[in-house]
C-alpha cells in the first residue's frame, strides 16, 4: 500500500515536471498591447510642379485623406484621395484638391500615375470663401458622411480660434464644427499669452476611424486629432515634447469628447506629422526628425485621461502617457525626406495587405508620395 503511494506521488511529480517544460510560451505585456504590424516599401511618386488649367496650378499640399470606398462619389478609374492646401496667399481661398491615384500590378505594385480630377473651395456659415491669409487648414480626414473634417490654425494678428470643422465634400460649404476645450482657446495677459494654442501650431494631425462607417453614414464614428506643439500651460523649458492626443465621438446630432491623451515626441523628432487610424482600433503615428522621420503603433488603453487637467507642465502630475511601438524607421529606406507632410491609408493591395501612403516636399516644393504596405503580421 505504501509502494503504490510513493509509486503514485512520483508519477504526479514526473507528471508535473512535463507539463512545465511544455507549457505554453509566456506573452510579453507589449505583446498584448500591441498588434503584430509590419511595414513593406512599395515605391516613390514625384508629383512636380501640378497644373489643374493654365490659371490654377496647384498650391503645396498639406494633408491627406482617402476616400473609403462605398462612401461617396464612386471612382471606377482609380483610387480616390483628398489633399489640403496650405498655402497662405493673400485674397486666396482656401481649397482641397481631388486625386486619383493609379496603381501599376503587372510585376510590382506600385504608383504609376497621379492625376488632379479638381478643387473645392471651403466656404463660411454665410457660403463666403474661406480666405487663406484669415484661416490656415492643415489636416483633413474623409467621413462616411460625404464630408471632410478639417483642423484648422490660428493665424497671429486673425480673430480667429483653432477649429475642427466638418465641410460638404462636394460644395466646400460648412456643415458642423467640433467642440473644443477652454483649454485650446488662447488667452493673454497684457501682450503674452498664458493659455491655448500657439499661433500657427494648431491641430497638425487628424483622422477618423473607418470602423464606424456605415453605408448610410448615421452610425456614431471615431475623430483623432493631435497638438502639433504643446499649449502654453503645458510647456516645459526644457521639454517640448508633451502634445495632447483627443478621442472623439461624432454623433448624427452630436459631437463630444470621450477623453484626451498625453502623447510624447521621441527626443530626436522635430515635430508630430500626423496620425492614423486603421480597422480594430489601431493607430499610427509619423514624426519628423532630421531629413527622415519614423513611423509608430500606438496604444491608448491605458492611458491617463487629460481632459480636466488644464496644465501638464512640470513632473508634479503624475500621467500615464499614450504608448508607442517603433514600426518602421524611415532612414532605413535611404531616401532623404526633409518635409514630412501626411500619411493616410488608401486601398487594399492586390497581395490583401493594406496600402499606406507618406507625402512629404523637397526644397524644390516637389510634393513626393511613398506608398507602403501594411501587413498584420509578418
Amino acid at each position: 500500500m505504501q509502494y503504490r503511494f510513493f509509486r503514485g506521488l512520483t508519477i504526479l511529480f514526473c507528471s508535473l515536471v512535463f507539463l512545465t517544460a511544455c507549457s505554453i510560451p509566456q506573452v510579453s505585456a507589449e505583446d498584448r498591447m500591441f498588434v503584430d504590424l509590419s511595414l513593406n516599401f512599395l515605391g516613390k511618386y514625384e508629383l512636380s510642379k501640378p497644373i489643374l488649367s493654365e490659371d490654377q496650378p496647384v498650391s503645396q499640399l498639406s494633408s491627406l485623406t482617402y476616400q473609403v470606398p462605398g462612401y461617396g462619389t464612386s471612382t471606377d478609374g482609380g483610387i480616390q484621395f483628398y489633399g489640403l492646401s496650405d498655402v497662405a496667399i493673400a485674397e486666396s481661398p482656401a481649397k482641397f484638391y481631388t486625386l486619383n491615384f493609379n496603381l501599376e500590378t503587372s510585376e510590382s505594385i506600385n504608383l504609376k500615375d497621379i492625376t488632379l480630377e479638381g478643387l473645392t473651395v471651403l466656404k463660411d456659415k454665410q457660403e463666403q470663401p474661406l480666405l487663406a491669409n484669415q484661416v490656415y487648414p492643415e489636416s483633413i480626414a474623409f467621413s462616411p458622411r460625404h464630408s471632410v473634417f478639417i483642423a484648422a490654425e490660428n493665424l497671429e494678428n486673425v480673430n480667429t480660434p483653432p477649429f475642427i470643422a466638418e465641410y460638404d465634400l462636394k460644395t466646400g460649404q460648412l456643415k458642423n464644427t467640433v467642440p473644443l476645450s477652454s483649454f485650446y482657446v488662447p488667452k493673454f495677459n497684457e501682450s503674452e499669452q498664458t493659455q491655448g494654442v500657439e499661433p500657427k501650431f494648431g491641430f497638425k494631425a487628424l483622422t477618423i476611424s473607418p470602423d464606424g462607417f456605415s453605408p448610410d453614414g448615421r452610425d456614431p464614428f471615431r475623430l483623432f486629432t493631435v497638438t502639433e506643439k504643446p499649449l502654453i500651460q503645458d510647456r516645459d523649458p526644457e521639454n517640448a515634447t508633451k502634445l495632447r492626443l483627443l478621442h472623439y465621438v461624432i454623433a448624427d446630432r452630436a459631437s463630444f469628447l470621450v477623453s484626451e491623451m498625453l502623447y510624447l515626441l521621441d527626443e530626436t523628432s522635430q515635430k508630430l506629422v500626423d496620425i492614423t487610424a486603421g480597422q480594430g482600433g489601431t493607430l499610427l503615428s509619423l514624426e519628423q526628425s532630421e531629413n527622415t522621420g519614423k513611423i509608430y503603433q500606438l496604444f491608448t488603453g491605458d492611458a491617463t485621461d487629460t481632459s480636466r487637467i488644464k496644465s501638464l507642465k512640470g513632473n508634479g502630475i503624475k500621467v500615464q502617457p499614450v504608448r508607442k511601438k517603433l514600426l518602421l524607421d524611415l532612414q532605413d529606406l535611404g531616401i532623404p525626406l526633409q518635409q514630412l507632410s501626411g500619411m493616410t491609408l488608401g486601398s487594399r493591395l492586390p497581395d490583401g495587405s493594406q496600402s499606406l501612403v507618406l507625402m512629404s516636399e523637397d526644397d524644390k516644393n516637389t510634393t513626393e508620395f511613398l506608398l507602403l504596405s501594411l501587413r498584420v503580421g509578418h
